[in-house]
């Protein structure tokens, strides 16, 4: 906004006519498990990042993958609870269809059925919705394939690295471009036709971001274009005989990451079970004791058990065990004392995470705190103890995290080690990743202010609008 880069969301703000406040979402920073809050309203989704390996299928989960989102839908939906979007709503690039009567959702995509039975009604419209003409539009479309390849053979040649810059030019044609034109596209026949909630979600800065960095020139600009199709959207809310509220805000923020590869030359999984061994301090042997007996070594054969370390951006999550129950700490202790020491004394982790007991504890700069004394804790200032907190107290009950979990050490402010190849990380605990913001209409039936969980989001969105609506039957 300062920058003057979202010229109509700022003029918004300053007009008077729309809020802003700051807001926190809880952690992990991430998409899954800000919309499972927001769209279901459960406070503790299981949802540790936004790929992990899960015990009860013994293998990886990854969100992008429409199989496992329509995996964890399935979850989710198994809670029982009702979701913003029942009863006629809309999403667009949501990961989780949740109720809504369009099929635009990563999970849909797992599903050929429900691609089939939504390909038709995706189409109903969309000819009436244009803003540009089809010349005009495929003209626009050349030029930033074109405009994207030259990016894409002027970065890798500079950085010297290929390997993700084929999916990032996929992705910033076929989902940047075609995707979310067409979403916008459709949210404007949304609203023309009377659609009761929409949910639209802008994924090209955090896909720019993370290819980029969150404050590079091409990341801005995405920014911009997101700040025009805001302002097209605002427009349409207006406009229609019966008009809406807009609701805008971020789910988590982005930080500068650079990889632990490009540092260390190693992987973090090679850092961790391969690395010279070295004794874990005194003090950390009891601080995660907590005042009960130090254990012995166990050597007892299990069954074989690869472990796994899951690289989610400046955040990792580490499974030594195919249990079904994660390792507390002083199982971690007896068992796996060398790679709890690597992870401690390596200088790029700076927080090492786990359970203790029945909570949890987290290791500081050779100090071991749990939620009740993170006040002490010598955190660097750019690590929210807010959502510190929030992780550790919502660490026992999420079943699907690592027996470790491992935050990439602040280099700078905005910026971390990051344990996946990217530039842009979030999903950690960093201010800057766990401070949103949330936007709404002065005028509006509903205070958004001071929200402190995206479970406040949706119950107060819930009891603002949702009312018995009869459900939309679209004439051909």
């Amino acid at each position: 906004m300062v920058a003057g880069q979202l010229p109509f969301f700022s003029r918004l703000i300053r007009s008077g006519e729309f809020l802003l406040d700051d807001a926190f979402w809880g952690a992990p920073t991430s998409t899954p498990y800000f919309e499972a809050g927001l769209l279901y309203g459960l406070r503790h989704s299981n949802l540790p990042a936004y790929s992990w390996f899960d015990r009860e299928l013994g293998r990886e989960l990854r969100m992008n993958v429409p199989a496992d989102a329509l995996e964890v839908e399935r979850r989710l939906r198994g809670n029982g609870r009702g979701s913003l979007l029942d009863g006629g709503g809309h999403g667009y690039f949501t990961l989780f269809r949740a109720g809504a009567q369009n099929a635009f959702s990563m999970s849909t995509l797992g599903s050929l059925r429900l691609m089939a039975e939504g390909f038709s009604y995706e189409m109903m419209g969309l000819s009436s919705g244009h803003t540009q003409s089809v010349w005009s539009f495929l003209r626009s479309l050349g030029v930033d394939a074109w405009q994207s390849a030259r990016e894409m053979l002027r970065w890798a040649r500079a950085r010297k690295d290929w390997r993700h810059e084929r999916a990032f030019l996929i992705s910033r044609i076929f989902f940047q471009r075609l995707g979310w034109s067409f979403a916008h596209t459709k949210a404007l026949v949304d609203m023309a036709r009377g659609v009761p909630v929409i949910y639209l979600v802008y994924g090209n800065y955090d896909e720019t971001a993370h290819r980029r960095g969150p404050r590079s020139c091409l990341a801005r600009s995405e920014l911009h274009r997101v700040d025009a199709y805001l302002a097209e959207l605002y427009a349409m809310a207006r406009s229609v005989e019966r008009p809406y509220d807009v609701v805008i805000l971020s789910d988590h923020g982005h930080v500068d990451s650079v990889p632990l590869a490009e540092r260390q030359g190693t992987r973090l999984e090679s850092a961790l079970l391969s690395g010279p061994d070295a004794p874990l301090p005194d003090d950390v042997v009891s601080g995660l004791c907590e005042g009960r007996p130090r254990p012995e070594r166990d050597l007892r054969p299990r069954k074989p058990f690869t472990p796994v370390v899951v690289e989610c951006g400046n955040f990792a999550h580490v499974y030594l065990s195919g249990e079904r129950e994660a390792l507390e700490a002083r199982e971690l202790l007896a068992r796996h004392p060398d790679v709890l020491a690597r992870a401690v004394r390596n200088p790029d982790v700076g927080l090492v995470a786990m359970r203790r007991g029945r909570s949890a504890a987290v290791v500081v700069q050779g100090g071991v705190y749990g939620p009740e004394d993170l006040a002490r804790a010598p955190l660097s200032s750019e690590f929210s103890r807010r959502a510190l907190m929030d992780f550790l107290r919502g660490l026992p009950a999420m079943k699907t995290a690592g027996d470790l979990v491992l935050f990439g050490q602040v280099l700078h402010r905005g910026g971390t080690v990051g344990f996946a190849w990217e530039l842009g990380s979030h999903g950690g605990l960093t201010r800057t990743e766990a401070n949103s913001l949330v936007c709404w209409p002065a005028e509006a039936p509903v205070d958004l202010s001071g929200l402190g969980h995206c479970v406040d989001l949706h119950e107060r969105l819930a009891e603002a609008y949702l009312e018995p609506v009869r459900r939309l039957r679209w004439a051909p």
